[in-house]
């Protein structure tokens, strides 16, 4: 990928830098503001690869321990004890970020970038129609592409810019569901989040020895409770109704902005710390998972995200995102078979969905669109999950791509 520079005189660009960040967050960039979690806004729960191989849908059919960061009710569905691990690998192309075309650097072509980590990991305990379920996810990232381009002359570099952004979000959960008769089961949730977020800027003028810095840190934390409920209105048809409550994501955040001139004795730092918050929106979803045969079965969640309330408190300032809500729609379809490995009989699960995902800014108005692809290999209580999610970003005309690839390892007693 080929880059240029925009260049400007070095007392512009500090001035640039040490009187204009500090506001720089109210440019709408749109898909990717610093704050915003990687490749989608709509962020809710873990989905492990059972549930994204059949377009993420999770409400009504989760069936291992990550159920209890997104419908707790489910975890009376498990058996005994069950166990999770889930790990991914995600990545994401990315146009307007940050400093990234937005006017300082410039690049020719989108860039990307790859994650990859253990995501989850969780276990569930049942007794006597009640269920308890513990998880800790990994479940925002902030990470960006990293740029470095320089400026040479005689083979000796004058100008080299520097930019990183990282950043993630856990989530610790603990849950109790309670089955209430035959059909209707409730579960209630309650979680602590903690990350950090980090965004450094560094320009070195080396022809003049100048070097001028923007870093800023950000420590998140917050709480917040989700529930819901599983109905099994027949035999067949299985209803759900979700919810996750809107909170704050509280960030104890400094600013350090530096211009030092050794040559012209000149060291001019600028730092202050505040009490920064994302709101963060209430979310509402319904599920249903309909099995035609006892091998053949459909599930579909829809999600509604109330981003018109978001907002951010920024250093002492009131930023109005003017975002709208979103509603996200995902369905899936499973198909048992069963197949003998080692005269021993082995369930294999095939899985394939798609979603429609709109993000929340006004402009450009934009939407992911995902198909996805499982399968699964089920041998007595053992069981292991992958699945793949494929899509592209419509709208922006950035042209932006999303993918993700799951494992999981779940054990049942």
């Amino acid at each position: 990928m080929k880059k240029k520079i925009k260049r400007r005189l070095a007392t512009f660009l500090c001035l640039g830098i040490l009187i204009t960040a500090p506001v720089s967050a109210q440019l709408n960039i749109g898909q990717y503001e610093d704050e915003a979690p990687f490749r989608t806004w709509n962020t809710f729960g873990i989905s492990t690869a059972s549930a994204l191989g059949m377009g993420e849908t999770q409400f009504a059919s989760v069936a291992d321990p990550s159920a209890s960061l997104v419908n707790p009710a489910r975890l009376t569905a498990l058996s005994q004890f069950s166990i999770a691990l889930h790990g991914s690998y995600t990545s994401a192309s990315f146009d307007k970020y940050s400093i990234v075309n937005t006017g300082v650097l410039i690049t020719e072509g989108n860039s990307a970038m790859g994650l990859y980590g253990i995501d989850f990991v969780g276990a569930s305990f049942g007794y006597k129609g009640w269920a308890l379920g513990f998880g800790v996810g990994l479940t925002e990232s902030y990470d960006r592409p990293s740029q470095n381009p320089d400026y040479q002359s005689g083979g000796q570099v004058l100008y080299l810019l520097e930019f990183e952004q990282t950043g993630y979000l856990r989530n610790y959960n603990i849950s109790l569901a309670r089955k209430i008769g035959e059909w209707l089961s409730l579960g209630l949730g309650v979680n602590y989040v903690s990350g950090s977020m980090e965004k450094r800027i560094v320009e070195n003028l080396f022809y003049s020895g100048v070097t001028i810095s923007d870093l800023k840190t950000h420590a998140i934390k917050g709480f917040y409770l989700n529930g819901g409920l599983v109905a099994d209105v027949t035999a067949k048809l299985r209803f759900a109704g979700v919810f996750r409550s809107p909170y704050t994501k509280d960030s104890e955040s400094e600013s350090f902005l530096r211009y030092d001139s050794p040559q012209g004795n000149t060291d001019i730092r600028i730092e202050a710390s505040a009490e920064n918050g994302y709101s963060q929106p209430l979310v509402l979803g319904i599920g249903v998972d309909y099995r035609f045969s006892p091998r053949f079965r459909a599930a579909s969640d829809v999600t509604y995200f109330n981003w018109a309330s978001y907002a951010i408190d920024y250093f002492s300032e009131e930023i109005d995102k003017e975002f709208k809500n979103t509603i996200k729609i995902s369905g899936g379809f499973e198909y048992l078979a069963a197949v003998r490995l080692f005269q021993q009989e082995v369930q294999v699960p095939l899985r394939a969905g798609a979603i429609y995902d709109p993000q929340p800014v006004l402009t450009p108005d934009t939407h992911y669109v995902y198909f996805t692809f499982g399968l699964g290999m089920y041998w007595k209580r053992l069981h292991l999950d992958a699945g793949a999610m494929f899509g592209s970003e419509k709208g922006s005309g950035s042209n932006l791509y999303g993918r993700k690839f799951a494992f999981t390892l779940s054990y049942h007693i």
